[in-house]
C-alpha cells in the first residue's frame, strides 16, 4: 500500500464539509477513519473500493504519490458532498472512456464527415472532424457549415467523447454554440491496418424549425494526422447527390435504405 494514502485521503476530505460528514456518509466509525488518516492502519480492499466510489477516484489513483495525486485532483476536481448513488453513472462512463484510449489510438487524426442533411433533405452535408487524445479520454471536435450560400449559412461546432463498446466505435457529442443539440454516432471499426473510411449510423435533430429527430447513415473519411485546416474547411458545406464534389463510393454508403422486411436502417459495410 502507498505511504501517500493518508495525505491523499486528507486532501479528498478537504473537499467536503468535515471529516465527520465524510464518516457519516461512508458509514465508517470516526476513530477507525482517523487511523487511516494517521497512517496507523490500512482500509480493507472492500472499504477502499467504497471510499473510491464516494470520492470519485480510481483505486490506482488514490495510491499515487501525493504530489501527482494533488495535481490529478486539481485537474479533475472532486465535487462537494458527492453521494455514491449520484456518482455511479459518471464513474462507469469514466472507466469506459479511459479503458478505450488504447483501442482508439489508431483512429486519432482528421476526417471528412459525410451524411444526409437533416435540415436540407436531399442534400449531403460534408464537415471536418478531429479525433484526439487527452489525459483522460479520446475526444472529438467537429465543424459543419450548414445552409445555402449567403445569409442563411450558419456554423455548427460539436465536441464530445469517443469510446469502444462491443467492438463498435461510439461518439457522443454536444453542439457547443447553441448547446441545444446532442448527436450519437455508432461506427464500424476499421479492420485494416490503414484506415480509409468508417461507416455507421448517426442520430440527432434538424437544426431548423421543427427540430425533427432523425437518423441517417454517416461516413468518416480519414485524411491524416496533419492537414491544412483552412483548405479543408473551404471544401465543406452542402452538396447535391448529382454533383461531383462527393465521391460515388461515399454517396452509395450514405444512401438511406431500410433493411428488407423491417423498418430498421443499417449502416453500410461496403
Amino acid at each position: 500500500m502507498s505511504r501517500d494514502l493518508p495525505e491523499n485521503l486528507r486532501l479528498l476530505c478537504s473537499y467536503h464539509n468535515s471529516i465527520a460528514d465524510v464518516c457519516r456518509r461512508l458509514n465508517i466509525n470516526r476513530s477507525q477513519f482517523n487511523r487511516y488518516l494517521n497512517g496507523q492502519t490500512l482500509p480493507s480492499l472492500r472499504l477502499m473500493r467504497k471510499m473510491c466510489d464516494f470520492f470519485g477516484v480510481e483505486e490506482a489513483e488514490i495510491l499515487m504519490p501525493h504530489g501527482q495525486f494533488r495535481e490529478l485532483v486539481r485537474l479533475k476536481p472532486v465535487g462537494n458532498a458527492i453521494e455514491l448513488e449520484k456518482n455511479l453513472a459518471i464513474r462507469s462512463a469514466e472507466k469506459i472512456l479511459q479503458s478505450s484510449r488504447a483501442d482508439l489510438d489508431p483512429y486519432v487524426g482528421y476526417y471528412f464527415t459525410y451524411y444526409n442533411s437533416m435540415s436540407f433533405p436531399g442534400k449531403i452535408l460534408k464537415g471536418i472532424s478531429q479525433i484526439y487524445r487527452t489525459s483522460f479520454s479520446t475526444n472529438i471536435k467537429t465543424l459543419e457549415i450548414i445552409g445555402e450560400t449567403g445569409e442563411d449559412t450558419f456554423i455548427c461546432k460539436y465536441e464530445g467523447a469517443c469510446y469502444m463498446l462491443g467492438d463498435r466505435l461510439f461518439i457522443t457529442a454536444l453542439e457547443t454554440l447553441t448547446q441545444n443539440e446532442a448527436i450519437q454516432i455508432i461506427l464500424y471499426p476499421s479492420y485494416t491496418s490503414r484506415i480509409r473510411h468508417l461507416t455507421g449510423i448517426m442520430s440527432g435533430v434538424a437544426a431548423q424549425a421543427g427540430r425533427q429527430p432523425t437518423a441517417t447513415r454517416i461516413v468518416m473519411e480519414y485524411i491524416g494526422t496533419s492537414v491544412d485546416l483552412r483548405k479543408c474547411v473551404k471544401t465543406c458545406g452542402l452538396f447535391d447527390y448529382e454533383g461531383s464534389e462527393i465521391p460515388l463510393q461515399i454517396q452509395r454508403n450514405i444512401s438511406g435504405e431500410f433493411k428488407e422486411g423491417t423498418h430498421l436502417m443499417e449502416a453500410s459495410t461496403r
